[in-house]
């Protein structure tokens, strides 16, 4: 067997080696289709639902917590009762 000098720069044999330890490291493709990723999807799906139903209550209740202070001090204020209404912190004002 003739070596040339393009073989001495080029140690091939190597190679080999290198390949198949950088495919025993690589993970196994993602197959959209398989079971686990249908999983994974429901779960990012109802998690995504139930911070928008979290959202939606918190939003809720303080429509309705704004709703009833009014209607105290509105109520409270026909029998002559008057309250002076807490002013909200406005950082922007400072």
């Amino acid at each position: 067997m003739f070596y040339s000098r393009d073989h001495q720069l080029h140690d091939l044999s190597g190679d080999d080696a290198y390949r198949s330890w950088l495919i025993s490291r690589n993970q196994a493709p993602i197959v959209h289709h398989s079971g686990d990723m249908h999983w994974k999807r429901l779960l990012v799906a109802a998690r995504h639902a139930v911070n928008h139903v979290r959202g939606f209550c918190a939003a809720l209740r303080v429509a309705l917590v704004a709703d009833k202070m009014r209607r105290a001090h509105r109520d409270l204020a026909q029998h002559g009762i008057r309250i002076p209404t807490p002013r909200r912190n406005d950082r922007s004002a400072t």
